[in-house]
């Protein structure tokens, strides 16, 4: 105990001394920083890391022939990628990006086993999380944003633009459903084939969103946005043929464009930090 007092006697002074020596530094850097933070936040470019979980589009099929026709529901998917921020000034912004994303499809058929000749065992309920199906794609987005001044040098944004979209795995899908009748025989139900893609060619997708970019104690942004995409370009195009025996035969197509609404959540380096150490230092070599 009395070894535990003589230090503490020793080391009170120099720590009392200390704190009262640099406390004013410590402030006069914090006011510094302060005050330097809103002209060189925006200066420069930034660079973001990006995700959007977002509910596709639901698929359009349509009839041509016969008394049944499928349905369809919003799927989900998610894209992820990089976008770099050229800033203009405070106000505006343009935001280029590469990303990669899987969007969903799906269908929907209900006939009751009683409709074919003889009965099925079960009914055909081809339910829409059972007929799911991802598309990969490559998506570059170009947008404009413009920015508005909130709390603490956090922001609200909005953003337009293009996204140019391109799929890889461009392919031919076939599709081949059926039941069991009650004599035990396999009874091809519906056939449904064509193509994912735009023939190997990148199609334009137009976007708009806006929200809030929450400034951290890192000096870098927490952005969280809501975005709409859409697409006039059918990037799924099927067509199907539906038959039930006794019935006649149902045709139609089924097409998609793979528009979706989601929101973003992207975490942005704006390079605050390094700018403000470099107005510092000139600073101090000013004096």
């Amino acid at each position: 105990m009395r070894l535990i007092r003589q230090i503490t006697v020793w080391l009170l002074p120099g720590t009392i001394f200390y704190c009262i020596l640099l406390l004013p530094a410590f402030a006069q850097q914090n006011n510094f920083i302060k005050k330097n933070i809103p002209k060189v936040l925006f200066h420069g470019s930034w660079f973001g890391f990006y995700l959007i979980p977002y509910s596709t589009e639901k698929g359009k099929p349509v009839r041509q022939l016969g008394p049944y026709s499928m349905g369809a529901s919003n799927v989900g998917g998610i894209e992820a990628g990089a976008n770099y921020f050229i800033n203009f000034n405070k106000d505006y912004s343009l935001i280029v990006g590469a990303h990669v994303g899987f969007s969903g499809r799906n269908f929907k058929l209900f006939i009751p086993k009683t409709d074919f000749t003889p009965n099925l065992q079960y009914d055909i309920d081809f339910r829409g999380r059972l007929t799911k199906d991802y598309a990969i794609y490559l998506s570059a987005p170009i947008w404009f944003e413009k920015r508005w001044a909130a709390k603490s040098n956090s922001t609200w944004n909005v953003d337009d633009g293009i996204n140019i979209r391109f799929d890889p795995d461009e392919a031919i899908y076939i599709y081949d459903y059926g039941g069991v009748d009650v004599n035990s025989q396999y009874v091809p139900v519906l056939d449904l084939e064509g193509w994912v893609g735009n023939n190997l060619k990148p199609w334009i997708n137009f976007n708009v969103g806006g929200g809030y970019s929450f400034f951290l104690s890192n000096y870098n942004f927490l952005r969280i946005n809501l975005l709409a995409n859409f697409s006039a370009t059918k990037v799924v195009n099927f067509n199907y043929t539906i038959d039930v025996t006794g019935k006649p035969e149902s045709t139609g197509t089924y097409s998609a464009n793979l528009s979706y609404v989601g929101l973003s959540i992207s975490y942005i380096f704006t390079g605050t930090n390094r700018r403000l150490l470099k107005l510092y230092q000139e600073k101090l070599h000013s004096r």
